[in-house]
């Protein structure tokens, strides 16, 4: 695991992982540091590891059975119950602005608990208190993380 800080009062990591077990626990890390309410904003390709990370960062928040975690690809938001409310988001299919807005996104995310969005290029928008993640594959069960999170990421509960 490598960290850095950049100048816009970002900290910048990468980390390789070498399953989807451990990737499930870089999330689990991951969550240890999200402030709630927090944004968690995932990128990569499809079959990269967004919805493992983000069971990790769900039983991270305290979700007791991270088997309940699922790509909300159809549903497009999963609410799942921690120690606070954690917005499971999938942005694949939507098509637009207005497709954005018909889910409700505005109502929840950054206002409570913790909001984790997949695909999260179709945004119109960028929060520099979000903690961003790229997943990159690195052949065969290999990925890359690369964080991009506030520098002072506290818990508020």
């Amino acid at each position: 695991m490598k960290s850095r800080s950049t100048g816009q009062n970002r900290r910048v990591m990468h980390i390789l992982s070498r399953s989807p077990d451990e990737t499930q626990r870089v999330g689990w890390e991951i969550a240890r540091s999200l402030p709630v309410p927090g944004v968690v904003l995932l990128r990569g390709a499809l079959g990269t590891g967004k919805t493992t990370l983000t069971r990790g960062i769900a039983q991270g928040l305290g979700l007791s059975d991270p088997s309940l975690v699922s790509s909300p690809s159809f549903t497009l938001v999963n609410i799942y119950r921690g120690a606070c409310p954690i917005y499971h988001v999938d942005l694949y299919r939507l098509r637009g602005e207005r497709d954005l807005y018909s889910i409700g996104l505005d109502d929840f995310i950054g206002k409570e608990g913790v909001t984790v969005v997949e695909w999260s290029e179709r945004l119109s928008f960028a929060s520099s208190e979000a903690t961003e993640i790229e997943i990159e594959d690195a052949g065969d069960d290999l990925r890359v993380l690369h964080i991009l999170s506030p520098a002072k990421s506290r818990r508020k509960r």
